[in-house]
């Protein structure tokens, strides 16, 4: 028997026999030799499906019973040889990764990050966006999409856009299409900067599961942001131990474009902190995270949210961003707002919140902290902090604002 012709692909190995008329084809592969095979009669006119399975190519027993079920399709086909030569060539390739590097340094290198929309996304690299259900944290990301698709690089949210279009995938693990197309026109209509569609796919397996396909769809589209709504249904199985971090951060690796997560929240109940909902290997593997919260009257038709920084690899951590949604009944609109006149205030940093504060004059420490609701030890240290820099003075007991 000769070797075949080995055609590798996105998420899938095709193997050809012209003298046997044998095709086969290897896809949805795992690193412990999982895979489905597809085994067709090749004749002149096309190709016939002769056996369709999921095996083990590592277990001889399936195989053998696999290659004793083939036989029934044809006698001439030396089925043992076939298999073994598909399960030896399938695990190299799967196991081989990337090839190592050299890397040298370079005196053009500087520290500068790229983004693909600055400051929420490191170019390339996977961020999460947490909040409650309630944070507007999906409709946040549709309104990413927008301006980085025109690109929007002039809009009023301060953020950056590259200077050219960058087309994205929605990943809907919560909603229906139809939700999804009235949320996209209704914030179409509040930019008003002109309709444009947005690759939607409905998904119900995990995102583990999904690469090949999703590879291929990268591939033909273009695309270059990913966004997955949500985390837990992408993951799933028991969020709070590494492997399902791991595997999905895995398969957002085999992407190797920009990805946005949007997550749910977890409370630790000792220290009060708010993280992403499961093992620490969620945000670990992040290389961005952002913490969503929202304010809304009920009734109300605004609703103001703030996203907080509370991870980065790549850059500083940000200052934290605020802006206000109005909705009417077709329409969505964003803008940027001053948190420190909402109730989200408490978001900002404390040192802007004692300047802010201050601008109605001078006050002692115990009466900033109380005022802010914030550890007077803390509220002192960050005074003395901000006195060092001459960002606040000393009069008697109290403290004011520098006047520069």
């Amino acid at each position: 028997m000769n070797k075949p012709a080995v055609t590798e692909g996105i998420g899938f190995i095709n193997y050809a026999w012209p003298e046997l008329r044998l095709r086969v084809l290897a896809e949805r592969i795992t690193d412990d030799g999982s895979a489905d095979l597809r085994f067709y009669s090749v004749n002149g006119t096309g190709e016939l499906l002769l056996h369709t399975t999921r095996a083990n190519l590592m277990a001889t027993t399936t195989m053998n019973s696999l290659a004793k079920r083939l036989e029934k399709n044809s006698q001439d086909i030396p089925w043992t040889d076939v298999l073994t030569y598909i399960t030896g060539k399938t695990m190299d390739i799967v196991r081989r990764g990337e090839p190592a590097e050299e890397i040298w340094p370079n005196e053009d290198d500087t520290l500068e990050v790229e983004y693909l929309l600055e400051p929420l996304l490191y170019l390339n690299h996977p961020a999460v966006i947490f909040g409650d259900y309630s944070s507007l944290k999906s409709l946040f990301a549709l309104a990413i999409a927008y301006i980085v698709q025109l690109p929007y690089y002039d809009n009023a949210l301060g953020l950056i856009t590259a200077k050219q279009s960058t087309k994205c995938l929605f990943l809907d693990y919560e909603d229906d299409p139809s939700n999804f197309r009235r949320r996209w026109s209704a914030l179409e209509r509040g930019f008003g900067k002109g309709a444009m569609p947005i690759l939607y796919r409905r998904m119900t397996g995990t995102l583990s599961n999904s690469v090949e396909q999703l590879q291929r769809i990268i591939q033909d589209k273009d695309i270059k942001l990913v966004i997955v709504d949500s985390l837990g249904p992408a993951a799933r199985g028991n969020l709070n131990d590494p492997e399902p971090a791991i595997k999905y951060h895995a398969a957002l690796r085999q992407f190797n474009i920009t990805s946005l997560t949007l997550a749910h929240t977890a409370k630790d109940l000792l220290t009060k902190r708010r993280t992403i909902f499961g093992s620490v290997f969620f945000t670990n593997l992040a290389r961005s995270v952002w913490e969503c919260k929202a304010e809304q009257e009920t009734g109300e038709d605004e609703a103001v949210i703030s996203l907080k920084h509370t991870k980065a690899n790549l850059s500083r951590l940000h200052p934290p961003l605020g802006y206000r949604f109005c909705f009417t009944d077709n329409t969505i609109t964003v803008a940027k707002t001053d948190l420190s006149a909402t109730g989200l205030s408490g978001e900002l940093p404390l040192s802007l919140r004692i300047k802010d504060l201050l601008r109605g004059g001078a006050m002692t420490v115990k009466d900033i902290g109380e005022a802010l609701e914030a550890n007077e030890a803390s509220t002192r240290t960050i005074i003395n902090r901000m006195a060092k820099k001459n960002q606040l003075v000393k009069v008697g007991e109290s403290w004011g604002l520098s006047v520069i």
